[in-house]
């Protein structure tokens, strides 16, 4: 995952330092700001720089996001080390921008370029310490992920009460391990963690829903627009990213088989009736999120608004220009009602038939 802390923005701007250096000084080219243009003056490209800890590898660059990333590990490592790892992940960059993004990984342009640029094998394999099986790193479920998932299943018994009181104390779980987390004193920096969940070419309406709804599981949700496709991105608590990767997961597959149900029930179709739909309930699952949080202790109350904030930091601190943008799509205000009604009754609970998709089923995930 992608992480963030106070020592981590100012490693990055050590990192893109050190890239505008070389961009300039090495390759030749005007840097502007955090932009450089190319050799013609003709186009200019973002330095964006981010830091992960979570797979086998010291760099990658993406080309869907013009992104260079760096390995949490490479803070502890020599100067000499994070230099040639920098100038590996920009002769990358350089080889996506003159031959396109389809380009051999390590094939022969980019070969081509760390010669012209005299980079000899201490930058053209800085990346392959960790490169070996070419991996994610594989944990094993968290505590509270494993509580949550029991809790999740009982909440879809007959008896409703029981399902009721299941919801409460998985919410009430998680509540208490962030204000745990929130308040706890003598640890080190924390770190907040992103992790790209969901990709789609546009955003959607199913997308929107889904973001709703992992809000209430105490993280907070962006849509990043890359070069093709459209991305949910998720920050705060690993813990709790943990928890909003299944549920949206879940979600993915449970939210078609809801519309599927109520165009059957109904005959409602067409795509500004699943749109609404969808939006209706997100509208009333977060309802019921709402009503039970209200059974909380009232003490409960401020240390919510302290988490809220520290997310609210936290978005700022990974997208500090962010914007919002809202839907000017057409309302089906039948669909809504009767999405909100189903949102009501909609728990979240492990498929008895069919595992939750992976984030590499939902987006595809390939790492360089």
């Amino acid at each position: 995952m992608i992480v963030y802390s106070n020592n981590i923005v100012r490693f990055i701007e050590e990192i893109k330092f050190a890239v505008k250096e070389t961009l300039s000084k090495k390759v030749g080219l005007k840097v502007v700001g955090n932009r450089f243009n190319d050799k013609a003056q003709k186009y200019s490209y973002p330095i964006k720089v981010v830091i992960f800890n979570n797979k086998k590898l010291l760099g990658y660059y993406d080309p869907e996001f013009y992104e260079m990333g760096f390995h949490e590990c490479l803070m502890q490592g020599s100067r000499e080390q994070l230099l040639h790892v920098i100038r590996h992940e920009v002769a990358h960059y350089m080889t996506h921008i003159s031959f396109g993004p389809h380009t051999q990984p390590h094939g022969s342009e980019f070969k081509a370029f760390c010669l012209k640029m005299g980079w000899g094998e201490e930058v053209s394999r800085a990346t392959l310490c960790f490169e070996e099986e070419g991996a994610d790193f594989i944990g094993v479920k968290s505590a509270l992920f494993r509580k949550i998932e029991k809790l999740m299943a009982l909440s879809t018994s007959s008896n409703s009460f029981e399902a009721e009181q299941a919801l409460l104390k998985s919410q009430e779980l998680v509540l208490k391990h962030n204000i745990d987390t929130t308040f706890v004193t003598g640890q080190p920096e924390e770190q907040m963690h992103l992790k790209r969940i969901i990709k789609e070419r546009r955003e959607t309406a199913k997308m929107r829903c889904i973001a709703r709804i992992l809000e209430t599981f105490f993280v907070s949700v962006i849509f990043n627009r890359g070069q093709e496709y459209t991305y949910l991105e998720v920050l705060g608590e690993e813990a709790n990213i943990e928890i909003a990767e299944y549920v949206a997961g879940f979600l993915d597959n449970e939210l078609e088989s809801l519309w599927n149900q109520a165009q059957k029930k109904t005959g409602i179709k067409g795509a500004t009736a699943k749109n609404s739909f969808f939006l209706g309930l997100a509208k009333g699952y977060c309802e019921k999120i709402q009503a039970l949080k209200r059974s909380f202790k009232p003490e409960t109350s401020k240390a919510l608004l302290v988490i809220e904030k520290k997310l609210a930091d936290s978005v700022s601190m990974a997208y500090p220009r962010l914007s919002t943008s809202r839907s000017t799509a057409n309302f089906c205000p039948e669909s809504s009602l009767l999405g909100e009604k189903m949102g009501k009754n909609l728990n979240i609970h492990p498929s008895l038939h069919q595992p939750a998709k992976t984030v590499k089923q939902l987006i595809g995930f390939s790492g360089n």
